[in-house]
């Protein structure tokens, strides 16, 4: 009877062991999970704040441009054309009223070249496919620029279309100021995996490991970073560039 009263008060404590052991690892568990929780979100933070300054800079890069185009293009036009307005040998020659009605249709067209740079208001009305076709029929004939579809594109939102828009956008002045490039090719590969965006020209290209990178790049990346893509740049000196970029849909 002492025998089995003993092995009962062990089991006991045997039992009792297992359970502050258990308790203590258990306990052990949740506040690592909680600690890696609490990193997680701190990182998520960090990492919210610094697409959030990545798209403030974005926007000042975008206002500084807007404002050296209505400075350089449109205050210097507006000036020349105040000096024609206000000098009298102006309304008394034929040739003098010729020059003031020129300058006109080139101040509108500034003016709305500044205006669809701040938002392309035709990305509502048409879709991003349409307004990207216009984009590139305006480009001069030395860089033929195409567009190709390997699948129908379903549309997105406005807000996702407009950050797109814009890359492309980015790319594609760079190639008319730096890439000396005769062909520039956008190709959209959209379906259920992902969406996918290359952007390509047969340009001088640069060495990616050594080129520091300008306010053009800079853009681009915080706006693809703002749209939850991955992307990768290849390029050879004289071997042109090629941007791809994979957004994967929302889970």
């Amino acid at each position: 009877m002492l025998v089995k009263f003993q092995y009962i008060v062990l089991l006991i404590i045997v039992l009792s062991i297992i359970i502050v052991f258990t308790i203590a690892l258990y306990t052990t568990y949740v506040k690592k999970i909680l600690k890696e929780r609490k990193i997680q979100h701190q990182l998520e933070l960090e990492h919210q704040k610094e697409v959030a300054m990545q798209y403030n800079r974005v926007q000042e890069n975008e206002r500084k441009r807007i404002a050296e185009v209505l400075h350089d293009d449109v205050g210097n036009q507006l000036n020349i054309l105040s000096l024609w307005v206000n000098n009298e040998d102006t309304w008394n020659s034929k040739r003098s009223k010729e020059i003031v009605a020129k300058q006109i249709p080139i101040l509108i067209e500034t003016t709305r070249a500044i205006s669809h740079s701040l938002y392309p208001v035709s990305l509502e009305k048409f879709g991003l496919l349409l307004t990207i076709e216009s984009l590139i029929s305006n480009v001069n004939k030395s860089l033929s620029v195409q567009l190709f579809l390997t699948h129908n594109y379903l549309q997105r939102s406005v807000s996702f279309e407009l950050q797109v828009y814009r890359i492309i956008q980015e790319f594609l002045s760079n190639v008319i100021k730096h890439a000396k490039a005769t062909k520039m090719l956008i190709t959209i590969r959209d379906s259920k995996q992902f969406l996918a965006l290359i952007l390509s020209d047969n340009g001088v290209g640069f060495d990616i490991y050594k080129h520091q990178k300008g306010m053009g790049l800079e853009n681009i990346e915080s706006r693809i970073e703002t749209i939850n893509a991955v992307s990768k740049w290849k390029s050879k000196k004289g071997k042109g560039v090629r941007l791809i970029i994979i957004i994967k849909p929302k889970k």
